[in-house]
């Protein structure tokens, strides 16, 4: 029997079971405390804020099964603020840490050294950014950029697995409007553990319009982000994160920090908001109910701020709000508040259940996520919120040319959408580049979900139980799927399309996503060309690592100087050619291609470099393993200038030795091979252009191999 990584995990939790742990007590020199204290029999003292007593559905755990002695008297910490990480071409390395939250440091996750989460990562609009990403960790990781447009190959998700030790070097153009987004893990059946243990950080992009208004924009004193989160301990202080059985913490943590606080001087504040839980939704207010004003939703600035009171945030969704402190004086206090009680059943926290599968110490309960202490006000104090934002043109109903809809069936743990658990090679939905469509994502009656959709951001039409509420009127790409309850929206697909390389579609619960409540879209040029299987599914490979072996190079070094298999193909005319013919008088440069491989499609893109630079004194060609129809897609597809040739049988990819995709055999005029690397990188494809500037006796022609690996990269076996 095979077991997945996600259920070994959940067997391992529920042998050794999951304790609490004692909080060490120190003393409080405000008397504040986080959080209701709780009597000796486990019971919450009473009701808080966030709606009237009803009825509450089944929780499903075990009131009390957390056996900690809880401490409420804890000292209140400094709020960390993450720093900045700005410029064109950033470096971002995850690794192990360890973090002090109670008397022994506990296992964690961070980025550039940082014990908890990362720094923020700073974007302006319009530029080219390089990431350098190593995964200094024990086990593969991803980075997606949770909001980013951009193209598929570089979007992070579970497809992009980075092994540990590996590096990844993604580049895209910053297409976005000024916001708030984030980055985190996204790997299949491991996102919620490396979440858990900490790997988050957020994205601030920058743009012109944004630029000129009068808004809070000194980091870290009036302008400040905040992450919130809570987390569940074990005995021995570490983390503990087992699937569906355990996605409730029952500490709060505002960028990684229990019980924080933080000073914010006397005038208008920008607070940007994440909502980075496994499972947890918030509603959010201040204790003295004052108004604070939202002006940005998950993708940018609305039309106009919009006054509130509460605003709902759910997994992954984010929110940036003003609130005016002009008139509380320094030395005075108030408190950002999760108003989560009295919810409606399904609502994610809002179980009754203080332990169990379903319980937390917060559940169903008001609890402090921020003590704000009032400072002085800064020299450059902003006292006047603009009247207006953005004038933002949102795609309309009439529009769509496509209205898809989907179902959330199954339940605990394992949910899905239409039925189907998550595939990571296949799909049934094709988008048309540049299309505008509509898109209903209906929920059944179990639970509460947080959708997300990676590629676009969307403007929500209607909800099945009403108006939608307007905290969500405006760019989204994540919403909130009450139980029973059904959402609508709107989003245009353009700029970026692949064949191959799928956008995700699922619940953001970390817990769900990673028991399978995920699905995936192409956005194709041609739908209608894209190849399906007889049941309608369209197929595609991962990108996967392929070691190179001492064996594999070995073998490709013992080729040089060896005299080149000859070969004959006919072209479209009728012609027929031979390789010895051309190879008498002028170079050849074969690249070797897998018909599905992923590195093949990657490294195209040099060998038409190539193509360009020499292919007029050398020749330059593919062989796919694969028939003339397929060689005839593949080369469509990836819209390749340098002919490719069909071996189906195999013949000339066995006469060359030849082992995986993306390698390449450099011949000398009269037949001599004199070079045969085994895989790519920017400095095998920079020899290969310096061989053949040579062997044609022109002048060395400039690459661009920003985005070639700096290792030698092996594509997929060819047989």
């Amino acid at each position: 029997m095979t077991l997945s990584v996600r259920s070994l995990i959940l067997i391992l939790t529920l042998l050794t079971g999951v304790l609490s742990v004692q909080i060490a007590a120190q003393a409080n020199p405000d008397g504040d405390e986080g959080r209701p204290p709780r009597r000796p029999d486990g019971e919450p003292p009473g009701k808080g804020k966030g709606g009237p007593d009803g009825k509450r559905g089944p929780g499903g755990g075990k009131r009390g099964g957390s056996s900690a002695k809880v401490i409420t008297d804890r000292s209140l910490k400094e709020l960390w603020i993450p720093p900045l990480l700005e410029g064109k071409t950033l470096n971002l390395v995850m690794a192990a840490s360890t973090k002090k939250f109670a008397e022994t440091p506990t296992p964690t996750l961070g980025y550039n050294g940082a014990n908890f989460m990362g720094p923020t990562l700073v974007f302006n609009q319009g530029e080219t950014v390089q990431i350098n990403f190593k995964n200094n960790y024990t086990e593969p990781t991803t980075v997606h950029w949770h909001g980013l447009h951009l193209p598929a190959t570089t979007d992070g998700g579970p497809h992009q697995l980075i092994p540990a030790g590996g590096t990844w070097n993604p580049s895209w153009v910053v297409k976005n409007n000024a916001g708030t987004y984030w980055y985190h893990p996204h790997p299949h059946e491991l996102t919620q553990k490396q979440m858990a243990l900490g790997a988050t950080g957020l994205i601030i992009i920058r743009d012109p319009e944004e630029a000129k208004l009068a808004l809070p924009r000194t980091y870290g004193v009036d302008d400040v982000p905040l992450v919130l989160t809570s987390r569940r301990f074990n005995a021995a202080n570490n983390f503990t994160y087992a699937g569906d059985e355990d996605k409730y913490g029952d500490y709060p943590l505002a960028n990684g920090v229990m019980d924080a606080q933080t000073k914010l001087p006397a005038q208008l504040v920008r607070l940007r908001l994440l909502n980075a839980e496994i499972e947890r939704g918030y509603v959010l207010g201040f204790n003295d109910d004052r108004p604070f004003y939202l002006i940005s939703t998950d993708g940018g600035l609305i039309d106009k701020p919009i006054a509130l009171k509460r605003i709902r945030l759910m997994v992954g969704e984010r929110a940036e709000i003003l609130v005016d402190l002009g008139q509380d004086k320094p030395g005075s206090s108030l408190e950002l508040t999760a108003y989560n009680s009295g919810q409606t059943f399904g609502f994610p926290g809002g179980e009754p259940d203080s332990g169990g599968a379903n319980g937390s110490l917060l559940n169903d309960k008001d609890f402090r996520v921020l003590k704000i202490n009032v400072a002085p006000a800064t020299p450059q104090k902003l006292t006047t919120l603009p009247t207006a934002l953005k004038t933002n043109r949102y795609p309309q109903a009439t529009e769509a040319t496509e209205k898809r809809r989907l179902s959330v069936t199954d339940g605990r743990p394992f949910f899905k959408f239409d039925g189907k658990s998550f595939d990571m090679h296949s799909s049934n939905i094709v988008v048309k580049l540049g299309a505008t469509e509509t898109w209903t994502i209906t929920n059944n009656n179990i639970f509460g979900h947080s959708f997300h959709i990676h590629d676009v951001q969307f403007k929500i039409l209607s909800r099945s139980n009403g108006e939608v509420p307007d905290y969500e009127n405006g760019w989204k790409d994540t919403a909130y799927l009450p139980k029973g309850q059904s959402v609508t929206f709107v989003a245009k697909f353009e700029d970026y399309a692949s064949d191959s390389d799928p956008f995700m579609f699922h619940c953001h619960m970390a817990n769900h996503e990673d028991g399978g409540m995920m699905g995936q879209f192409i956005v194709s040029k041609n739908p209608s060309a894209v190849k399906r299987e007889t049941d309608g599914t369209i197929k595609f490979r991962t990108k996967v690592e392929h070691p190179l072996t001492a064996k594999l190079i070995a073998s490709a070094a013992r080729q040089a100087d060896t005299l080149a298999p000859n070969f004959e193909w006919k072209n479209p005319a009728g012609g027929t050619f031979t390789a010895k013919a051309l190879m008498a008088d002028k170079p050849m440069i074969l690249y070797f291609i897998e018909k599905e491989c992923p590195c093949s499609r990657d490294a195209a893109v040099f060998i038409d470099q190539l193509q360009s630079a020499y292919g007029n004194k050398a020749t330059i060609m593919g062989i796919i393993n694969a028939d003339a129809t397929s060689a005839a897609a593949w080369t469509k597809t990836v819209g390749a200038r340098f002919p490719v040739l069909a071996d189906p049988e195999l013949a000339i990819i066995d006469a060359y030795h030849a082992e995986r995709s993306a390698s390449t055999i450099v011949i000398a005029p009269g037949g001599t091979i004199l070079k045969s690397n085994p895989g790519y990188s920017a400095a095998v494809i920079k020899d290969v252009g310096h061989l053949a500037a040579l062997l044609t006796h022109l002048p060395e022609k400039p690459l661009s191999l920003d985005k070639a690996p700096e290792k030698l990269t092996s594509g997929c076996p060819l047989k």
